[in-house]
């Protein structure tokens, strides 16, 4: 998902210069993929060439910045693009800049009829999605579009939440589609229709599943499991009230789990799996956390308990233990935990931390504060022990981060006055 706004208790390419520098070949940025919500494995993991330095000198240097539109939806980087998704005026605009200097390829801008809900903001919350040809978006009014990734025509766009009768709850919609294959999964909370199958080819239903309240959080796939527990593609999606297993294939249930409230609340933090396969809930509002593993078609409750209880952020699975914040924003903040994977038992926290968005790159955690804060901490070290702490220019930085190489790219969300950055820091090299 997506970050939005809060209180509901009343929320290519240009030619690189190398230097050849006592044996060294310098070249341009190291580059990862970060195509979609938490990135390419949507656990808020990078991939192997992305680094967090073992030092910064200072602040974080700032590379390029672009001005936002309103909402929440943070960036997807494929390649050399940087795809940004936010409303200005009656529009939601699309727009695909240069990767390396923020520079702009195209823009399309799409109808936008999301007339807000408990916050002001009517952007888009749900983070885009770039394929090889294409760039998938889901306004906060339910609209799901394909773009052509070379121009930004539009293939074709349906307006899922009006045609299966979902509501717009608090803050619209703001769970991320999954794409599997030529497959767009979208939780549509809607009355005909909890989750959606839709074709990347023609956006053509594949299957409608039953009815599933809308949350915030975005479905996942199931990876299959070495002792053949799960034989087909699951799907993970979480509503409100439950959360299910769906079969890939069809949209069946094939098992439902209770997690949730009526009442003022919202399950916002995308479930994580540990790595034995078991599948981490959280949720703030007085709801807590659950572990289960799921099966083929029974799933299995392991620990439910109240040491994380995040409102929005998602949480994060590295050495055996799950990172994550607890605690509310419109409550002052809270405190940054460690769990141990297996049992959901708090290892350690950090009180009086803001909320923070977290980014893992090999053995190191990126904790990114609402505020601009940044911390950089050893996913080893046994309590909150920073390798480093500095800070962004100071805004409210809600939407989620994406990271590339030893590059953070990231919004603002203040109201007015808003911007896109990519800030710089490291060296330009892993280390």
């Amino acid at each position: 998902m997506s970050v939005f706004g809060l209180s509901i208790r009343n929320r290519r390419g240009s030619a690189w210069l190398s230097l050849m520098v006592a044996g060294w070949v310098l070249t341009g940025p190291v580059k990862s993929d970060w195509p979609s919500l938490l990135g390419p494995t949507r656990d808020g993991m990078a991939d192997a060439k992305s680094a967090i330095p073992k030092a910064i000198a200072g602040v974080p240097k700032l590379v390029w910045k672009v001005e936002a539109g309103q909402g929440y939806a943070g960036p997807a980087l494929a390649g050399n693009d940087f795809v940004s998704f936010e409303r200005v005026g009656d529009n939601d605009r699309v727009r695909l800049l240069n990767l390396d200097t923020g520079k702009e390829v195209w823009r399309r801008e799409l109808k936008a009829v999301y007339r807000g809900g408990v916050n002001p903001d009517t952007g888009p919350r749900a983070v885009p999605t770039i394929l090889d040809g294409s760039v998938l978006v889901y306004s906060a009014a339910g609209d799901l579009t394909l773009l052509d990734r070379k121009d930004g025509s539009v293939r074709w766009s349906r307006p899922l939440r009006k045609e299966y009768e979902a509501e717009d709850g608090y803050f619209g919609a703001g769970s991320a589609p999954l794409v599997v294959g030529e497959r767009a999964i979208v939780i549509v909370g809607g009355k005909k229709a909890g989750t959606v199958c839709v074709s990347l080819a023609d956006g053509k239903t594949e299957w409608a599943a039953a009815p599933l309240e809308a949350s915030y959080a975005s479905p996942i796939r199931l990876p299959s499991s070495a002792d053949s527990t799960i034989k087909g593609p699951i799907i993970v999606a979480q509503g409100k009230l439950k959360t299910l297993g769906l079969d890939l294939s069809n949209g069946s249930t094939l098992w439902s789990l209770p997690f949730g409230q009526k009442g003022p609340t919202v399950n916002a933090a995308t479930p994580v799996v540990n790595s034995a396969g078991d599948v981490f809930l959280t949720s703030s509002y007085g709801i807590g956390s659950l572990l289960f593993r799921p099966g083929q078609t029974n799933a299995t409750v392991l620990n439910t308990g109240s040491d994380l209880n995040s409102q929005y952020c998602t949480p994060v699975v590295l050495g055996g233990k799950i990172f994550g914040s607890d605690g509310r924003e419109d409550a002052g903040g809270g405190a940054y935990k460690c769990l141990q994977e297996n049992d959901g038992k708090l290892l350690w926290e950090q009180p009086d931390m803001p909320i923070c968005h977290t980014i893992a790159a090999q053995n190191r955690l990126l904790l990114v504060g609402i505020g601009g804060e940044l911390w950089a901490i050893d996913s080893a070290a046994d309590g909150f022990k920073p390798i480093w702490n500095t800070a962004l220019p100071k805004a409210t930085y809600r939407a989620l981060p994406a990271f590339s190489g030893d590059r953070l790219y990231t919004r603002t969300s203040n109201g007015t006055k808003d911007s896109w950055f990519c800030f710089q820091i490291g060296t330009g090299t892993p280390n």
